[in-house]
């Protein structure tokens, strides 16, 4: 098993389609910003750009340094849900911050749609990032709460986590 994020992405729901290009919009704010942090953001196969467009979002750490994992991988809106369970394992890999920023972003534009759920915990790894910072790290990276403030006003201090439907 590797440390996972989870969500329940309402495809089909007219809200979902609407905000679509904020998150679009968003998602590309939040990899600048990570980038500016000195985190490699690529392509879903660990290589080239993120796909940030109409036909979904993808993005995945830098395969040449080995710190890629699985894709993260938000779909579109569409007609129908897509299939699949929506997941995306970062091991903790340093795109998590990424990860776990566009995710609370999108939960934070859709509240009352869009799920989130994360092997970290909301006080802990939301908070503090999922990878300790070095004890001598100068400028530390921030955690996805931090970066999503900073990117576009303040988070909530209560836990959005809730478990994704499918989950159960």
């Amino acid at each position: 098993m590797g440390y996972t994020h989870y969500w329940d992405a309402p495809t089909a729901h007219p809200d979902y389609a609407a905000a679509w290009p904020a998150i679009i919009t968003d998602t590309r704010t939040i990899i600048t910003a990570v980038r500016a942090a000195g985190i490699v953001i690529a392509g879903p196969d660990g290589r080239r750009r993120p796909q940030l467009d109409v036909e979904g979002i993808a993005f995945n750490g830098d395969a040449t340094s080995d710190l890629d994992y699985e894709s993260f991988i938000l779909a579109p809106p569409g007609p129908a849900p897509r299939v699949g369970h929506p997941f995306c394992k970062t091991d903790r890999r340093p795109y998590d911050l990424a990860v776990a920023a566009v995710l609370l972003r999108c939960h934070l534009v859709l509240p009352d749609t869009f799920r989130i759920w994360s092997d970290g915990g909301w006080d802990r790894e939301w908070r503090h990032g999922a990878i300790p910072p070095a004890p001598d790290a100068r400028h530390p990276t921030p955690s996805p709460r931090q970066l999503v403030a900073d990117l576009f006003g303040p988070v909530p201090d209560a836990s959005p986590l809730r478990r994704a439907t499918w989950q159960g």
